[in-house]
């Protein structure tokens, strides 16, 4: 990719300032404002739709290229001149190799290790090494002094072995105010940071050559204050608000560190002792950062252009279109209304489209899916380019280069599968954000008068948003969601507003906006669920509200007690159609199926585009134990699911009894409807394929038609909607 870039944030305001960052290698590029109405490429076959915007842009950018460099760790300034220094840390290696890594560095003393080796650099020239195993994922204690002679002393601790040092000299020291990078040395180039990877904990940096007793004590885990003096001794306390991006310094030699890059935090330290799991309760335990070269918070160019959205322009779905030679890229963002007015709002999943920025696994993992998927699907082009850019970091989905889960996601970041013509094999074509943008071109094809936000503002303005609207409609896969946006909604149809859950697998994964770092998000896995990767013990709760990540179902909060349906099965290899119930010809409900020929028992939603069905990808299910309403009326479910559709692991059936020959009765997606007190209401559809397949025979099909039945009766009726006159 020759050219890219993107936007300091994913939705604005009509009347506010959105920020673009670019990186070419072209020498000028052309940039202008277009209105995403139909996504597609020649490979979707389908023609993407935009209109163009009149902005008072510049007619011509000069090019230039842009790098990032990723790799967390923390920096403070020391405050004062050393003449001598002692400097010491505990680690744990998660990526241990030949390659020596910094774990703590002052001026051009760098602490630093290897599978193999300890030691001690200044600048280029290592002036000590201690020769040693350095065992993963075990801790370990490491330091080294240097006195007003240049005398060294490194160390090592190692539980249930002796400690081992090693003497060595080098030129005195003379430091004035020197950098402390804990993690780093400071050396950086565009790409994966050469930073640690693995855990640290309690660093020690002091303006005194401390005794071998006291690098003793501190190996058995005295508190650095009661053996050096304060004044002088940095002790950086990195439990301290693990939802924030500075800790405070217990000592006087520096005023506290800046946490950079998003490390796991809240995760435990060298000394716990497992009787407490939650963070909040024992914090001295849960003092560790978790490091990886390829953490990233921001990417950090520079702005480009800056484009004021008229104060006019209608709520929509937008982009930043630059063009250069016969390299195009299109960066969204969602113009959010300065005024409410239309009676419907459509809600952008942007948290899940976070969760899966830059996922790797269709170029990393490509001849693995062909048992997935049973065919070969190929891949987007861009995801072959996001391979040779692992600086960009990752998705909630993919694990670090030493295996770890990744915790966060940020959008300041070229994100290449965030685009109106990326290409996604798992469903033959759309899914995401580009899918989402059919329902708004349905919407726009019906004449609608809609709104879009996307989950920011639902977070941030809750049911005060919501509730100025008379119909609600989600994206296709709302997975990733706050405890306050499950609020939000639930609230909303309980004061008589009307949802219409258009997708599959939402609501599901306990998630956060990070306190430090606004423009991330972040969740633990837990030990339940469909995963890539699962907690280690000790890490389940998040480090930016301290609540308990995973499934919102172990938290008495499935998706049924909102939508009436939860995640129950996925599979990717077709989708299918559904069934109409009896419960369906019930005059209270059967106007959901004007102009439907299907009947009772009869299947309806078995055509469409990508999977080829309107129930596929990922099904949803009613089941009254987990919280779907008494009232809620199942009006359809979904039927001919293959082999290749399996049941979530939470879902997956214990004891001794043999499961049911053939497909599972759980591996179905139900079409629910029930009404709240004060005329609220919520219609659900069950599957993420849904609105693909509303685009079938150019929306002339009865997926669509069932949508529209829904939308207008939700939109028009003052009364309960269920009722063959509301």
């Amino acid at each position: 990719m020759r050219l890219v870039g993107y936007a300091d944030r994913l939705s604005v305001r009509a009347g506010e300032r959105v920020a673009f960052q670019l990186s070419t290698d072209h020498a000028e590029v052309r940039p202008g404002i277009v209105r995403l109405r139909q996504p597609g490429s020649p490979r979707h076959e389908r023609a993407l739709a935009e209109e163009p915007v009149d902005a008072d842009l510049p007619a011509v950018l000069p090019g230039r290229s842009q790098t990032t460099t990723s790799g967390s760790h923390a920096v403070a300034a020391v405050n004062r001149a050393l003449d001598e220094i002692g400097m010491a840390v505990w680690f744990q290696p998660t990526l241990p190799g030949p390659d020596a890594r910094p774990l703590l560095s002052v001026g051009d003393l760098v602490l630093e290790v290897s599978s193999s080796a300890v030691l001690l650099r200044r600048g280029g020239r290592v002036v000590a090494e201690l020769a040693a195993t350095v065992r993963e994922r075990v801790w370990a204690f490491a330091g080294a002094t240097v006195d007003t002679s240049g005398a060294v002393r490194l160390f090592l601790h190692r539980r249930d072995l002796p400690a081992e040092s090693v003497p060595a000299r080098t030129e005195p020291v003379r430091a004035d105010h020197p950098v402390l990078l804990l993690g780093s040395d400071g050396r950086g180039t565009a790409g994966l940071g050469h930073t640690f990877n693995g855990k640290v904990a309690r660093p020690v940096v002091s303006a005194t050559a401390w005794p071998e007793s006291t690098t003793a004590a501190l190996a058995a885990g005295a508190s650095p204050l009661d053996v050096l003096p304060g004044g002088s001794t940095s002790v950086l306390d990195l439990a301290a608000d693990p939802g924030g991006t500075r800790v405070p310094d217990l000592g006087g030699l520096t005023s506290g560190a800046e946490i950079r890059h998003l490390p796991g935090r809240g995760v435990p330290g060298p000394f716990w002792t497992g009787a407490e799991t939650d963070f909040r309760r024992s914090p001295a335990e849960f003092d560790a950062l978790h490091l990886h070269d390829d953490d990233l918070a921001d990417a950090g160019w520079e702005t480009d252009l800056t484009w004021t959205v008229p104060a006019g322009l209608l709520s929509g779905v937008y982009a930043l279109k630059v063009t250069a030679g016969e390299d195009t890229d299109r960066i969204p963002v969602v113009v959010t209304p300065a005024v409410h007015t239309a009676p419907v709002l459509v809600v952008l999943p942007t948290w899940t489209y976070l969760a899966y920025a830059n996922w790797r696994t269709y170029a990393e993992y490509e001849e693995e899916r062909l048992a997935l998927y049973g065919e070969r699907r190929g891949v987007d082009e861009r995801d072959r380019w996001l391979v040779e850019h692992p600086e960009f970091g990752r998705s909630l989905y993919d694990v670090h280069t030493d295996g770890s889960g990744v915790f966060h996601s940020t959008r300041r970041r070229p994100i290449v599968n965030l685009r109106p013509d990326y290409y996604t094999p798992t469903t033959r074509g759309f899914r995401h954000f580009a899918q989402d943008l059919q329902l708004l071109a349905w919407l726009d094809e019906r004449g609608e008068n809609y709104a879009v936000v996307t989950d920011d503002e639902v977070e941030r303005e809750g049911t005060a948003l919501l509730s100025r609207y008379r119909v609600v409609l989600t994206g296709s896969h709302p997975e990733y969601c706050s405890g306050g946006m499950l609020d939000s909604y639930l609230a909303y149809t309980r004061a008589g507003g009307r949802l219409m859950y258009l997708g599959g697998n939402g609501f599901y994964q306990v998630t956060a906006r990070h306190p430090g770092h606004p423009d991330a998000i972040e969740i633990r896995r837990g030990h339940a669920g469909v995963a890539t990767w699962v907690s280690d013990p000790g890490e389940e709760h998040l480090s930016a509200t301290g609540e308990r990540g995973g499934l919102w179902r172990m938290r008495g909060r499935a998706p049924n007690v909102l939508a009436g349906v939860g995640f129950t099965a996925q599979g990717h290899d077709r989708a299918s159609g559904y069934r109409r119930s009896d419960a369906s010809t019930d005059p209270a409900v059967s106007w959901v199926f004007d102009g439907v020929k299907a009947g009772a028992g009869e299947i309806f939603g078995d055509e469409g585009p990508g999977l080829g069905g309107a129930a596929g990808d990922e099904l949803d299910r009613a089941d009254i134990a987990l919280g779907t309403p008494d009232g809620a009326i199942v009006l359809a479910s979904s039927v001919g699911h293959s082999a290749k559709i399996a049941l979530v692991p939470e879902e997956t059936d214990h004891g001794y009894a043999a499961p049911p020959p053939g497909i599972h009765p759980k591996v179905r997606a139900d079409i629910v409807l029930f009404g709240r007190p004060g005329g609220g209401a919520v219609f659900s559809v069950g599957s993420i394929a849904w609105s693909t397949a509303m685009t079938h025979d150019d929306g002339d099909n009865d997926t669509a038609r069932v949508t529209a039945n829904v939308l207008d009766r939700f939109r028009d009726s003052a009364g309960p909607v269920l009722g063959p006159g509301a």
